[in-house]
């Protein structure tokens, strides 16, 4: 019965719902726009990716524990404990509820739809005598910042009304003084010009253009638009960083002033050169820490780099951002939780060979549980964080262009749906991207539709072929661009990419040598003995996991892990396609492996017997004489691991 009601409910969303997935979000200046969340589906490994998410943590809240096992903001979170600022229990709900409506909406969900919409709904209802959104317990701004996230994805599916009327009427509770000159240590107040811009484009109140400029103006927050020019390394909280560098390409995309996207695209740039780590995730410990590998990030910011660099990518049309999107999602991603999506790291490294309740080697927390795979962790953040970021990949991996027509953004696999001059229109995307090469995109319509349709060449790839219905076609842009194809498209037509992949020897950081092949970066996947962890919960505020399947573990070495590469060039790396069946970043069941020689290095050791050991100085240690073949695997596939191997 319950099935059945389910299904019910679902239909009459849907029935709400279809006309939507022709509605274009693109604002007046940017290249590319969003799209409802309902108009793709995923398949293959990104359904099991979600699946998998949908029965793990996402799916059990309470094994999550404080605040996420409670009312979420379907009514007012209780302050348990002193740990933590007042409004922290609010953002970190307001992630976890963005996340789980997305993922509700992608896998038709509805308990979860449900369950996020109660807190939808109650926020509506609730508003301050001032008409501002949110409990009036709020110390700073930014949680409501974040739970616009939630807000606009509930209205780009349903066309819910209130939506927009009670934003609009939020927003014009502000003063510019009240977002661009917020006192305190966390001054993020800021980050709701995404929230009075988007609004603005639906209801074209030229208050709220300005109220978003003369914000940005004052400059009162850490990331403004001074320093996002400026050419000087900006050490700073990672995740405000990452949220703060893409309001002025918001900005941009609202109004056409150049210099807004000029100084997004120099603050995106400036995290690259100073901060960026090989998984494709700026270092974040919580504050930016520069390129050395043995830095970490937090789990947090693979989620809002990901976002921010979005609007880049919407703004500018550059594939550039796509690749650093793909990157950080197929990479940092998976390598910072458990393949089932039953524990996650506060604390992710590119090079990690131990993982227990003391081996945090971050200056925060040091020696601390922060680096475990655990179900739930003191500091809360991540653990709400964590269920957006494939959500949001998945719900951006097809946008539309200037004329309204279909982009490839991100590749997948997938079924994109849409509405061109009234005709529906499914483009099926046919891939195991990015552990295969080959992406077909086949067309169905019941009757012939002319229409601009965009793809992308990623920066990686130097030899991409395109086929249309069997026939190579010419015209494609160079690596790291986007190419458009404007013809009538029919019923059965089809579009092949292959997009060959190198595998490539990358120095790091005059440091270390990575190993990658397309999107992906390569680790030697350390062998793991995995105990549970019951000893040190006393350090997590009193929050726990009460689920025996969803365990703090401690992952140790189980093998040799301390070596260095013994190839000269990327002509020694061996790339060993295999046949297998089942989910590509379980372990043992990854589709292409790289075999490389490498020889030990036996004075690299981990400290004190629990701390991941910094790279040595190259010439330091002397290697063994014996050179030995050690296979890697893809990245997201490992949780003890090196992938950034001493010279």
């Amino acid at each position: 019965m319950k099935t059945l009601l389910s299904v019910l409910y679902w239909l009459i969303i849907s029935a709400t719902i279809q006309a939507q997935n022709s509605i274009d979000y693109k604002a007046p200046f940017s290249q590319f726009g969003e799209q409802p969340i309902t108009a793709v589906t995923p398949e293959g490994w990104l359904r099991e990716f979600l699946n998998r998410q949908q029965s793990g943590l996402t799916g059990h809240p309470e094994v999550l524990s404080y605040p996420y096992n409670g009312t979420l903001w379907a009514g007012l979170i209780e302050r348990v404990g002193e740990h933590g600022d007042n409004w922290w229990r609010y953002e970190q709900t307001a992630y976890y509820s963005d996340g789980l409506l997305r993922l509700g909406y992608l896998l038709k969900d509805t308990s979860f739809i449900q369950k996020a919409r109660a807190g939808i709904n109650y926020t509506l209802t609730h508003p301050q005598a001032n008409q501002r959104l949110g409990p009036i317990q709020f110390s700073s701004q930014w949680p409501i910042a974040v739970y616009f996230r939630v807000l606009q994805a509930e209205y780009m599916a349903t066309r819910d009304e209130r939506i927009v009327q009670a934003l609009h009427a939020h927003y014009l509770s502000y003063t510019p003084e009240q977002l661009g000159n917020e006192p305190g240590k966390f001054r993020r107040a800021i980050m709701n010009i995404e929230g009075v811009l988007w609004t603005y484009g639906l209801t074209k109140d030229p208050a709220l253009l300005k109220l978003a400029e003369d914000a940005w103006a004052l400059g009162g927050f850490d990331l403004n638009q001074r320093k996002c020019l400026s050419p000087d390394t900006i050490v700073m909280h990672g995740v405000t960083y990452m949220e703060m560098a893409k309001l002025p390409a918001i900005l941009y995309s609202y109004t056409g002033k150049t210099e807004y996207l000029d100084a997004a695209i120099n603050a995106f740039a400036k995290l690259d050169r100073d901060h960026m780590l090989p998984d494709g995730v700026p270092s974040s410990n919580e504050f930016l820490a520069g390129k050395d590998p043995i830095k970490s990030h937090e789990t947090c910011d693979i989620t809002d780099y990901t976002w921010s660099a979005g609007y880049l990518l919407m703004a500018t049309g550059q594939a550039l951002y796509a690749d650093r999107i793909e990157k950080a999602i197929f990479n940092a991603g998976p390598g910072a939780i458990s393949k089932d999506f039953k524990n996650l790291q506060y604390f992710s490294s590119v090079n990690q060979v131990i993982a227990t309740g003391n081996s945090n080697t971050n200056k925060l927390a040091h020696g601390s549980t922060w680096m475990a795979y655990w179900p739930c962790h003191e500091t809360e953040c991540c653990a709400g964080n964590v269920h957006r970021f494939m959500p949001n990949y998945v719900a951006r991996m097809w946008m539309r262009n200037k004329d309204g027509g279909p982009v490839a953004a991100l590749y997948g696999p997938s079924v994109e749906q849409l509405q061109i001059n009234n005709q529906s229109v499914t483009i099926t995307e046919t891939t195991g991207y990015p552990f295969s090469e080959s992406i077909v995109f086949t067309f169905d319509m019941s009757a012939p539709v002319t229409m601009p349709f965009t793809f992308r060449i990623p920066s990686w790839c130097t030899q991409a072929v395109v086929r249309i219905n069997g026939k190579v076609y010419r015209e494609i842009g160079k690596p790291g661009s986007f190419t458009t194809i404007r013809r009538t498209f029919r019923k059965g037509d089809k579009i092949e990419l292959l997009l060959p992949m190198t595998a490539r020897l990358i120095p790091w950081n005059k440091q270390a040598v990575t190993v990658e092949r397309g999107p992906l970066l390569y680790a030697y996947p350390i062998p793991e003995h995995v105990t549970i962890d019951t000893a040190t919960y006393a350090n997590l505020n009193g929050k726990r996991s009460n689920d025996p399947a969803f365990p703090a573990l401690s992952l140790t070495p189980a093998g040799t892990w301390n070596y260095t590469l013994a190839a000269t060039d990327s002509l020694s790396l061996r790339v060993v396609k295999k046949t297998v069946a089942g989910y590509p970043l379980d372990p043992g069941n990854a589709p292409v492996v790289i075999q490389i020689p490498a020889r030990q290095l036996p004075g690299w050791q981990l400290l004190e017997n629990r701390y991941t050991p910094v790279l040595p100085v190259p010439g330091q240690l002397t290697p063994a004489n014996a050179i030995e073949n050690i296979t890697l695997v893809p990245y997201g596939s490992t949780r003890l691991r090196v992938a950034a191997f001493p010279l």
